[in-house]
Order: structure tokens, then C-alpha cells, then sequence
């Protein structure tokens, strides 16, 4: 009987940790349609542009998307960036200049978060993972 309630148990977590997973690697609608809209192709040409001024020139192009600067983990609008592309898709863009700064970006997942959705700079390696902060 205790076999059979601790298997009942140890498949229930299983399941449970499983859905948790897809829900997190899937993202909140606000989340989902960040993603769609970084798949939106645009052509730029920025020579020594400050990150601030890049950011303001991408939500010009790409409506809707809002993106931070993790200002207290080292991420300035003054840092000046080049990159240029035709016809490339924004998360080419973002991963063209930020990686060789160190740079890379995650979406914010959170239905709690008022950032819901929001494409965040940051200090790393990793670009486009989901950011679910409480």
C-alpha cells in the first residue's frame, strides 16, 4: 500500500512539475506576442548610436514592444553600438549588438509583473529566455 501511495504521489509531482514547465517555457500572451513581434523584419543602420537611441529607433519600428535597460546591473543608454542590417528580423538586431558587449536580452513572463511582456537588457549570454519574477 505505501508502494503504491508513494508511486501515486512521485507521478502526480512528475505531471505537476511538467505542466509547471510548459507554462514557464511557453509565457504569458503579453509574452507570446513580444516574441511574435521580434520575428518582424527591419532594416537599420546604427553607427556608434547610443543604446538609448536604439531602443527609441526599435519601438518606433516594432509598435507595441517596450524594452528596458537593467541600469543597475550595467546596462547604460550611453553605451554607443553599431550595427547595420536589411530585411533582418529585431531579434537579429538585438543579438547583433548586444552580444559582442556582453549583453543579452530576456522577455519578462509574468501576468503579475507590470512589465509583462517587455523585452529586458541585461548583463549575460542568453538571449530571448523568459523572465518569470515575483
Amino acid at each position: 500500500m505505501r508502494r503504491l501511495l508513494g508511486l501515486f504521489l512521485a507521478t502526480t509531482v512528475f505531471f505537476v512539475a511538467s505542466f509547471a514547465q510548459a507554462q514557464a517555457t511557453k509565457g504569458t500572451p503579453k509574452a507570446q506576442a513580444t516574441i511574435k513581434a521580434l520575428e518582424k523584419k527591419i532594416t537599420v543602420d546604427f553607427k556608434d548610436t547610443k543604446l538609448g537611441d536604439i531602443i527609441d529607433e526599435l519601438k518606433d519600428q516594432v509598435k507595441g514592444v517596450q524594452i528596458r535597460m537593467d541600469g543597475k546591473g550595467g546596462v547604460s543608454g550611453n553605451r554607443k553600438l553599431t550595427f547595420t542590417g536589411k530585411d533582418v528580423t529585431v531579434k537579429e538586431v538585438l543579438e547583433g549588438l548586444l552580444k559582442k558587449e556582453g549583453l543579452c536580452y530576456g522577455i519578462t513572463s509574468n501576468e503579475k509583473d507590470a512589465y509583462d511582456g517587455s523585452v529586458y537588457l541585461r548583463v549575460g549570454t542568453e538571449f530571448g529566455t523568459l523572465i518569470n519574477k515575483k
